[in-house]
């Protein structure tokens, strides 16, 4: 190598290490945060909103988090038992995770490790963390008062950065310190909006006028139309729907169809749709999602025929999945007038 080129490399080396001695990942960790967050009651359950935990580092500080040594720690503890209160309501229960999908979570007292086995963040290779986040699960069961509620939790952070690692060692400068931190996690519940369902009846079919101006006359066919609308921003919860439809007066359930093509049960997704699953392959089947009462409803192991049909006092349809939020969709039943 030639002297020039020497000193080239010479000089690019003190560059480096000039850097080195005069870059810190400048972490802290602050005394006390804030998180919050506002859900309706539909979609507490569901919600996973990340907050800041107290802990991050001054933007673009350099840091090579492949370096063996290096590691942020978070061991995380609740004196209330992670709750979350408001005064004349039950308490919301919650987990902690270090993860938005709650694949890592740190529900009683909990070591979250930024670099380490327990949490791997790939983003951070090359920079110190501005923020390290946390996620906060609510759980609850049953229906939800509006309010808001309370509660908190301790992170006791001890963290060790170097700057500038060669090989298995730290060249640069070594940001190290144990701080704690008082997180207050604030969830508002308010307004939510239930599902709606208008019902409506037409009919489609007559033996003198077929499908065209179809009179209410003995022997017609028409169907009662059930429409289903969940307004609120999250779905509604998974396999809870049951909708009934009293047979109407003067009318008896259509086991043959409607007259103009349509079966006896039909399920039409709305837009956007509602992601629900519904099958009906016939009034014998007990496989389906549709079920018959004889008994005004106190019970649905009736299997009519077309026969028996005539018995039917009520129908129960019962579409499986989690219906999606600002979704909508249709399930219609055939009659034939007496």
């Amino acid at each position: 190598m030639r002297l020039s080129s020497i000193f080239t490399f010479l000089a690019g080396v003190l560059a480096l290490l000039a850097f080195a001695s005069g870059a810190s990942a400048a972490c802290t960790a602050t005394p006390t945060a804030t998180g919050t967050a506002t859900y309706s009651p539909n979609a507490v359950t569901p919600a996973t909103p990340s907050m800041g935990a107290g802990f991050g580092c001054a933007n673009g500080s350099p840091l090579w988090i492949s370096f063996s040594g290096n590691y942020v720690k978070a061991t995380i503890t609740a004196s209330n038992g992670y709750k979350l209160s408001q005064a004349g309501a039950p308490d919301i229960n919650y987990v902690l995770s270090a993860d938005a999908a709650g694949t890592k979570p740190l529900s009683g007292s909990a070591t979250y490790y930024v670099n380490g086995t327990a949490v791997d963040l790939a983003s951070l290779i090359g920079f110190a963390p501005a923020s390290v986040p946390v996620y906060i699960k609510p759980s609850v069961s049953g229906s939800v008062k509006s309010g808001v509620y309370t509660g908190s939790f301790t992170i006791s952070w001890d963290w060790s950065l170097c700057s500038l690692a060669l090989g298995s060692s730290c060249i640069g400068v070594t940001d190290k310190d144990t701080k704690s931190s008082i997180v207050t996690v604030n969830l508002t519940i308010s307004g939510g909006r239930p599902a709606t369902v208008t019902t409506t009846t037409t009919v489609v079919y007559d033996d003198k006028n077929g499908t065209t101006n179809p009179k209410s006359i003995p022997g017609a066919k028409q169907r009662t139309t059930v429409t289903v609308s969940n307004p609120d921003t999250s779905a509604l919860a998974s396999n809870t729907m049951e909708l009934k439809i009293a047979t109407p007066a003067n009318t008896t359930i259509a086991l043959d169809g409607d007259g103009a093509g349509g079966a006896s049960v039909v399920f039409t997704e709305g837009s956007p749709a509602s992601g629900l699953a519904f099958s009906y392959a016939s009034s014998t089947n007990l496989g389906d999602d549709v079920e018959f009462s004889s008994d005004g409803g106190s019970s649905w192991l009736f299997l009519p025929t077309v026969a028996t049909q005539g018995q039917v006092t009520h129908v129960r349809l019962k579409p499986r999945g989690a219906m999606a939020a600002g979704s909508n969709f249709k399930i219609s039943v055939a009659y034939t007038v007496k």
